[in-house]
């Protein structure tokens, strides 16, 4: 056997520098590392001879660092200001090195005796673990080759045929969930709170196997020789074997899916107990009860949240309408608020316009980009109105995804929800709190909506009833009866409605 080679002195130093105490800005720490990891490693990533313990050093370091930065991205809306993208991007790129050279590691180690190199394995899927959380926290992709290493990491430890609740398949399991989950069209807070919500309770459930014998429409594909996440099945048919010489294996989250259903009912036991108890109007954040959420939810956004999970591991997506390219200017206020004063002002204020760019568009929806910066929070599930032209009536649509490959850019995923709109005021019956607040009145849509309806600020529907109040030229005040919930994001909720011929 070979002796373990003597660390060089700049990886002596590093070591060194990692057991001591990190600086107190993320960027001097981050910019010290990468200082110190080229002296100690040069140009090339940390090689076979470097120690497990400068190794597992690194890891959580890159824990460390990852662990600050994620407040201030969460704290940041989208685009991310271009230094913490850039801060990002790099720790992202080190982490990966890292990660690569602990995989390698523990393989060596788990040729060299049974079992071995399994603390070396919990912290290579870790380091992976946050790449994935901090590249969807910007909104960005990650790293060429995260996926590639994640795969060669699950075959190499034969996840497939462990057991339900090892922690390894866990972990990788947790990617997968996630990656089908399409978490572009998440916010910030739901992505960080998902990562630590997925745990063995609901990913145990999770079908995971080699070959692509399912077909179903849950089902996804992973090419094990590729850089690339699980592809659905139902957009894309699984090849015959692996291009690029891995195997494939199959991914299916519907029983996961199944395992939200429970999750659902409690929280929303807890929601009618709230209610039942006078206190619909104080929502509070859902507690550490039971263990079984962790904190960062109100319960009406936990609800949201794993319903749209639910719907997406029941079935994948698939677009049912053609995309055309195209290339025009329009005109884009963000915010519901900022779309209601737009409709209600009577004239175009400029403090509410901007500029996008009109990448492609569908009957039913279209992507839009940032040419002049961005004004405003934009995040997936947030609603927006466009026209091409002033003359133009506004569109309303929903944020279904971002994406920000740049810094300073952001690419931005449109639904459209009504043609025209209408500003008007809410109320409904049976709140704590006995208030008006803003919405925008939607006309029928046909085929996929034979009512009006109403978007408004999320927890506005607290009934079945409710007025709401329009002011024209004369002030129309009706009484209406709302007809569920059709859509119900972290910042807006969508319900069709009629007029109640019956008023109380």
């Amino acid at each position: 056997m070979e002796a373990p080679s003597t660390p060089s002195d700049a990886e002596q130093s590093l070591l060194r520098w990692l057991d001591s105490e990190p600086a107190d800005a993320v960027e001097d720490d981050l910019a010290a590392l990468r200082a110190r990891m080229h002296d100690a490693f040069g140009g090339t990533a940390a090689g076979p001879a470097t120690s497990d313990a400068l190794l597992c050093a690194l890891a959580e370091r890159m824990g460390d660092i990852g662990g600050r930065l994620r407040p201030l991205l969460l704290a940041r809306q989208l685009p991310v200001d271009v230094p913490l993208f850039e801060a990002n991007e790099q720790l992202c790129v080190l982490a990966l090195d890292v990660a690569t050279a602990v995989s390698a590691a523990a393989g060596r180690a788990g040729r060299a005796r049974p079992g071995g190199g399994a603390e070396l394995c919990e912290y290579a899927i870790g380091v992976v673990t946050e790449i994935f959380v901090l590249s969807a926290l910007a909104a960005a992709a990650p790293p060429a080759g995260t996926w590639r290493l994640a795969h060669d990491f699950a075959a190499h430890h034969e996840v497939a045929a462990a057991a339900a609740d090892d922690p390894l398949r866990c972990a990788y399991l947790r990617l997968l969930a996630v990656a089908v989950a399409q978490p572009e069209g998440l916010t910030g807070r739901e992505i960080a709170w998902l990562y630590d919500f997925l745990d063995a309770r609901v990913l145990g459930a999770a079908v995971l196997a080699r070959g692509t014998g399912d077909t179903s429409a849950s089902a996804w594909w992973i090419d094990l020789g590729a850089d690339l996440g699980p592809q659905s099945v139902a957009r894309r048919p699984a090849p015959s074997e692996s291009v690029l010489g891995g195997d494939l294996w199959s991914f299916n989250p519907r029983p996961m899916a199944q395992k939200l259903g429970e999750c659902i009912e409690w929280v929303t036991a807890r929601m009618t107990a709230a209610e039942l108890a006078g206190m619909q109007g104080e929502v509070e954040s859902l507690d550490a009860e039971e263990a079984l959420f962790p904190p960062g939810l109100s319960p009406l956004e936990t609800v949201a949240l794993l319903r749209r999970l639910r719907s997406h591991w029941m079935a994948a997506p698939v677009r049912g309408q053609p995309r055309r390219q195209h290339q025009y200017v329009v005109q884009v206020g963000i915010g519901l608020q900022s779309v209601w004063d737009l409709g209600s002002g009577g004239r175009d204020d400029p403090a509410l316009l901007q500029e996008w760019m009109v990448l492609n568009e569908s009957p039913g929806g279209l992507a839009i980009m940032s040419v002049a910066g961005v004004r405003g929070e934009i995040e997936a599930g947030g609603a927006l109105a466009l026209r091409r032209k002033p003359e133009q009536a506004w569109s309303v649509c929903i944020v279904r995804w971002v994406r920000s490959d740049c810094p300073g850019q952001v690419e931005v995923g449109l639904q459209i929800i009504g043609q025209s709109f209408h500003p008007v005021m809410v109320g409904f019956r049976g709140r704590a709190v006995q208030q008006l607040s803003p919405a925008l009145a939607l006309p029928i849509m046909e085929p996929l909506r034979r009512h009006p309806a109403m978007l408004a600020v999320a927890g506005t529907y607290a009934s079945r009833r409710f007025v709401f109040v329009r002011g024209t030229q004369t002030v129309y005040v009706a009484q209406a009866r709302a007809l569920g919930l059709d859509l119900q994001t972290p910042s807006v909720e969508l319900f069709q409605y009629e007029i109640d011929p019956y008023p109380i």
